[in-house]
């Protein structure tokens, strides 16, 4: 979204909107011109999905086949920080015993994101989510008595919750919800996913994929640098 003060920077011909299409790659590079900054105001994600179908498990359960393309995960980083995005696909029945997923749409996302040398857009596949801790909430995190809340320790009544879960492989992020995690585990405040083989959008290396990545990046560019604008 445009602010007042972008908007009177792009009349006083100090600033430019422009609009940048990213995808078609599991990895996107944009460098910024030398003495010019960017600020990310909108993002436009449309949905993926691939076209290899499996088959279901017994009473059509799709917890027992592979569900790759599910969710899709899109990180955004360069040298003023990361942001991270997971954004829903979609699936649909084609037979008695099997699915696909299909692309259903797009999501818009108002954003406010300054770069100044170059950022890079990496999209990547969510996997599925395994339990890993559950308990009472503990007394240091806020919460309050059910029905409004699930309620901690000393709250009554109180049940047990998940508290933080895992995604399944090696090489899993662990959420942790502002807990300490096991020793050598990888940390995340979020719910995130880590970029190797398990999570590559592997549709993108075949020659004939429909189903690559799609965003549509709205951003002005302003000349000068954040700490001389006003000059």
């Amino acid at each position: 979204m445009i602010t007042p003060k972008l908007e009177e920077l792009i009349f006083c011909g100090k600033a430019f909107f422009k609009t940048l299409v990213v995808g078609g790659s599991q990895k996107f590079n944009f460098k910024i011109q030398n003495d010019r900054f960017i600020i990310i105001t909108d993002l436009t994600y449309f949905s993926s999905g691939h076209f290899n179908t499996d088959t279901l498990g017994a009473n059509n359960n799709f917890a027992n086949i592979s569900q790759q393309g599910m969710n899709t995960q899109l990180t955004i980083l360069g040298e003023k920080g990361i942001n991270r995005f997971l954004f829903r696909n979609s699936f649909v029945n084609v037979g008695e015993n099997t699915q696909q997923l299909l692309p259903f749409g797009n999501t818009n996302l108002n954003v406010y994101l300054l770069h100044t040398t170059q950022v890079s857009f990496t999209f990547s596949f969510a996997q599925n989510l395994v339990s890993q801790t559950t308990g009472v909430v503990p007394p240091e995190f806020f919460g309050i008595a059910s029905p409004t809340d699930y309620g901690k320790d000393g709250v009554l009544p109180n049940e047990a919750v998940t508290l933080s879960a895992v995604v399944q492989g090696a090489n899993s992020y662990v959420n942790l919800y502002n807990r300490q995690a096991a020793p050598g585990a990888n940390e995340s405040n979020e719910l995130a996913f880590p970029l190797d083989n398990v999570n590559n959008i592997s549709d993108v290396k075949r020659t004939d994929s429909w189903s690559y990545p799609i965003l549509l990046v709205n951003y002005v560019e302003i000349m000068g640098l954040p700490n001389n604008i006003g000059q």
